[in-house]
């Protein structure tokens, strides 16, 4: 297959992610874009043609070295992703109908479906957030399941018939390249060496905070429970983005100079309750939304996001589309936005960028660690979950996912809501394995120039010449040589 025509099936990739990109944030502004996904994949073609899977197969196999041949892998899983959006598309759009028009009754309020989660995190009502797993547990049921289901069986059927894998695991192992067994025995080892501590830790949390014993809570519950709240009086929304510009800056990342990062923390009523970052030029043009809700959870979101940009906005504009544009794991992406929302758990940020007294700072710290760790068992949960119910195929079968959860939370998960806690390409294992790779960064950038290297321009470019190789390398294969270690998660209790 001639270099010629990879590159215009990249350049076809390409279009359709920009343009894809800019209906997503017309869709969280509110703003519905008038061109749907079929219309933007119906007018670049040349990624969603047989023919060019089969070409791109005939390059990878002709591929003169391992690199050039993964390459050409990676072209090709861009093009899997996007045939499984094609044969989606419309019960997406079905779906996204109806998830926007849907509504809970509990007592005398409506609540929207998409700010049903918003809404249990401020819910001081214990019977009201027992009332809303009822009408939710109906709404997904009846509503969302059936079209879930049907999207499911959809994106199976196009990565086996088409791309010729046994099942969803396998494909997404195959995307990633790792080995998914190996990273199962992993995660629950990990889950056994910290289950004494994880207790510990929760159980006097648990009381306090909802004040009922942590045994046979609701994971309704836990969405309460992860908004810390205690500290919200030092983050008012006025502050929110003047802080989070203070500490980019220290690493001489001025956003209020950039044209290239659009940030909107607008609270407007038809916006998305769901932070985003979302990148249309990679780099040239990136977009970070969000609706502040006030609080803690308003800065853990909005330092998320824009880890994603500063990320995104340093990759050097002369690497080919493919390691700019794609990915076969999302984990250095996520490594980066982890690394800044875990400033919350940072002392010295906490004093001296965020103005908390030591005390204080203290409390919330120790709190997010709590969270922290409660979050990383909830996504080896579900990504044990999803590798085992891939690999049965019982698209119908949610037995594994409640068991998977609430072994790894200690939150009772409910059948009803197995599906619309899934995320393409088992997205969980990307989370947990980017939480390891923000430990590795932070230990590095702590090592070389000290616990407030946040402040420091030289801890800004060592990140920006990371993130100059764009999406070239693997986590590990970015952090060993930077950082002289691999991505290692932290068990919390002092080691």
């Amino acid at each position: 297959m001639s270099a010629f025509r990879i590159q215009k099936i990249v350049e076809a990739i390409d279009a359709i992610h920009r343009e894809l990109a800019r209906a997503s944030i017309s869709q969280l502004l509110g703003r519905p874009s008038a061109i749907g996904t079929e219309e933007i994949l119906d007018a670049h073609p040349l990624p969603l043609q047989r023919d060019t899977w089969g070409l791109l197969r005939e390059a990878i196999v002709a591929a003169e070295d391992p690199s050039e041949a993964q390459r050409i892998e990676r072209i090709l899983f861009g093009c899997a992703d996007l045939a499984v959006e094609q044969a989606t598309a419309s019960l997406r759009d079905m779906l996204n109908f109806y998830f926007q028009r849907g509504r809970m009754l509990v007592g005398s309020e409506k609540i929207p479906a998409p700010e049903v989660v918003p809404w249990l995190q401020t819910q001081d009502d214990f019977g009201k957030r027992e009332e809303m797993q009822k009408e939710n547990n109906i709404f997904l049921k009846g509503i969302m399941n059936p079209m879930l289901t049907a999207i499911l069986e959809l994106t199976v059927r196009v990565v086996r018939e088409q791309f010729g894998f046994k099942n969803y695991a396998r494909f997404s192992e195959a995307k990633k390249g790792v080995s998914f067994e190996e990273k199962a025995a992993l995660f629950e080892k990990y889950l056994v060496d910290t289950e004494q501590t994880y207790h510990a830790r929760m159980t006097p949390w648990v009381e306090e905070k909802i004040g009922r014993p942590f045994e046979n809570l609701s994971r309704y519950h836990a969405l309460y429970l992860m908004r810390i709240r205690g500290f919200d009086t030092y983050f008012p929304p006025s502050d929110l983005l003047p802080l989070v510009q203070e500490t980019f800056r220290g690493l001489g990342f001025d956003l209020p100079a950039r044209a290239d990062v659009i940030m909107d923390i607008t609270d407007h009523p038809a916006k998305s309750p769901d932070g985003m970052c979302v990148g249309v030029e990679i780099p040239g043009e990136v977009h970070v939304l969000m609706k502040p809700v006030g609080g803690v959870i308003d800065v853990e979101t909005l330092l998320h996001e824009t880890g994603h940009a500063f990320f995104l906005s340093h990759f050097n504009p002369r690497l080919p589309i493919e390691f700019r544009r794609l990915y076969r794991s999302a984990s250095l992406d996520e490594a980066f936005a982890f690394l800044f929302m875990d400033l919350i758990g940072s002392r010295a940020w906490l004093t001296g960028v965020a103005g908390l007294p030591p005390g204080q700072a203290d409390k919330l710290a120790e709190s997010f660690r709590t969270k922290r760790l409660c979050l990383i068992r909830r996504f080896m949960g579900k990504f044990l979950a999803e590798k085992e119910f891939h690999e049965k195929g019982d698209l119908k079968n949610s037995e594994g996912y409640c068991r998977h959860l609430n072994h790894a939370t200690g939150f009772v998960y409910e059948p009803q809501g197995y599906l619309i806690d899934m995320e393409p390409d088992l997205y969980s294992l990307d989370y947990v394995t980017a939480w390891a790779g923000a430990n590795a960064l932070r230990d590095c950038l702590e090592e070389r120039f000290g616990e407030e290297w946040f402040r420091e321009t030289r801890a800004g470019d060592f990140l920006k010449e990371i993130a100059s190789s764009g999406r070239s390398y693997q986590l590990d294969e970015v952090l060993v040589p930077f950082c002289g270690r691999p991505a290692t998660l932290h068990t919390f209790d002092g080691h």
